[in-house]
């Protein structure tokens, strides 16, 4: 027996990526290291918005047609987003029991984390050590993100295996100790640091228009502040000039784009190669997100410089083991086969049995949600319905003022809104100037960390507009280690354009 599972650990399994954009939808599959079969399919407009799949049902059914057409397994599919939003820090804990370390992680993550714990699917991996203290990479998913993504695999009758964050996918396929990683598609751009083997910096911009060349200007105009940000929190250790930048997604491949970029920016420009032996005719730079998340399984070979975040981004509730090996690698008895041949048909009714009720209790829920919302609007409708009869001649003197007042405050109220509600709760603000065009943001945080959550948090909040940092200044240290400014150690400024 022990043979017998040596044995069947040595054999290569089969895994099916899918990665999912508000444009197309990119299938590959892998055995071992090898990349076996790919194709895509295209999606209509509106269907995914900004990472999160609006109508699972026809996604669902796309996905269910491109496996059909390509004729690959629906048991290990890994699969990501392009575009969502998610937060992320590094933790500094001391050393512990193991059973304590889920708490202490927890804790620490409620304080950093911009956003409830409660809206998130929280992942985390331990990345350094020291003699008395763990450095742990910590990341937070929107958790409606997550659920549509599982709601759409239940649609294509998939059940949920691991999912990635396309940052992450994209430098384990680069697999270098330090590069600047940009991957161009139509609706997104993803912008990737990794430092001394390990993220640092993830940031992702939404193209504005069809002009190419202005969101290539854009894009290296961002490029070049977030590595500016990185050199001026990491003095001893700065972005060398030679460190490459691999450029992958489907504009990528545009030769205007390439050239805009060579001409934009002082660092070498190459080809994003994953390290997986592929047929030549594979476009690698559309399908190099694929190969990252194929790589969270593939045997390793992985660069010893560079760290892995190999982390699982579902919930623990969605999580599943691998199926079992295929019958083929378990032909050590005829009784072995027999048995197996006749329980196979059970296990295909109880596959899809599961599916099945995985999409009836999604759309259950959906379905409930829905009905508590109509209920409480109703009572809602009751409660105001005698107060609206007693002003009803009072709102027909005073509607024409009432709609000009409102449609010169609205924009006011709902900017000041917004800004106020993603403020993290170690920054606040020392003045806010909202014009026309943009908004510029003011105050002072703890970290510089705490200012990019802050910013990525407007991202979401603002869905097209373009948020940047446009001033980050720490405050003077003593001697005796303590700041002379008044106020939390960094001031900074935001720019929101509109």
């Amino acid at each position: 027996m022990p043979v017998l599972k040596l044995l069947i650990k040595r054999l290569p399994t089969m895994d099916v990526t899918l990665n999912i954009s508000a444009t197309s939808i990119r299938l590959l599959s892998v055995k071992g290291r090898k990349v076996k079969k790919w194709g895509s399919t295209p999606l209509a407009p509106g269907l995914v918005r900004d990472g999160l799949i609006v109508q699972p049902k026809a996604v669902g059914a796309a996905i269910d047609a491109l496996f059909k057409s390509i004729r690959v397994s629906k048991n290990r599919v890994i699969t990501s987003l392009t575009g969502v939003s998610f937060t992320y820090r590094i933790l500094n804990l001391p050393r512990m029991k193991p059973a304590h370390l889920e708490e202490a992680i927890l804790r620490g993550a409620r304080k950093e984390m911009p956003l409830p714990l409660e809206d998130l699917y929280l992942s985390w991996q331990a990345i350094g050590s020291g003699h008395d203290e763990w450095d742990f990479f910590i990341l937070g998913m929107p958790r409606v993100l997550a659920d549509a993504m599982v709601q759409t695999l239940a649609e294509a009758r998939i059940k949920p295996y691991l999912m990635d964050l396309k940052p992450l996918a994209l430098a384990r396929a680069a697999n270098r100790r330090d590069a600047l990683i940009v991957a161009l598609e139509p609706d997104c751009f993803d912008i990737v640091l990794v430092a001394n083997g390990i993220p640092a910096i993830m940031h992702t911009m939404t193209p504005k228009g069809i002009n190419l060349e202005d969101n290539i200007r854009r894009l290296t105009d961002e490029l070049s502040k977030t590595v500016e940000f990185y050199n001026s929190s990491h003095p001893q250790n700065t972005v060398s000039p030679t460190t490459p930048l691999l450029l992958t997604g489907e504009l990528s491949a545009d030769a205007a784009a390439g050239k805009l970029i060579n001409t934009e920016v002082e660092y070498p420009v190459e080809p994003l190669i994953p390290p997986l032996e592929f047929p030549p005719d594979l476009p690698a730079a559309l399908y190099a997100t694929n190969m990252g998340l194929a790589l969270k399984k593939a045997p390793q070979k992985i660069s010893t410089a560079f760290r892995d975040i190999n982390v699982n981004i579902l919930s623990a509730k969605y999580r599943v083991k691998a199926p079992s090996l295929p019958l083929r690698y378990i032909l050590f008895s005829l009784a072995l086969i027999i048995a197996i041949g006749l329980l196979f048909p059970l296990y295909q009714v109880k596959s899809q049995a599961d599916a099945e009720t995985m999409r009836l209790q999604t759309e259950l829920s959906n379905v409930s949600q829905e009905l508590h919302q109509a209920r409480l609007a109703v009572n809602e409708a009751k409660q105001v319905q005698d107060t609206i009869n007693k002003i009803a001649a009072e709102v027909e003197t005073i509607k024409q003022e009432h709609q000009y007042l409102l449609t010169k405050s609205r924009d006011f109220a709902s900017n000041l809104e917004l800004i106020t509600k993603a403020i993290p709760a170690k920054a606040y603000f020392t003045s806010i100037k909202i014009g026309t065009d943009q908004i510029i943001v003011e105050g002072e945080a703890d970290s510089p960390f705490t200012v990019i959550s802050y910013t990525m948090a407007l991202e979401a909040q603002w869905g097209l507009s373009e948020v940047r940092i446009s001033k980050i200044d720490k405050s003077k240290i003593t001697e005796a280690g303590t700041t002379e400014a008044e106020g939390t150690g960094i001031s900074f400024a935001i720019i929101i354009i509109r």
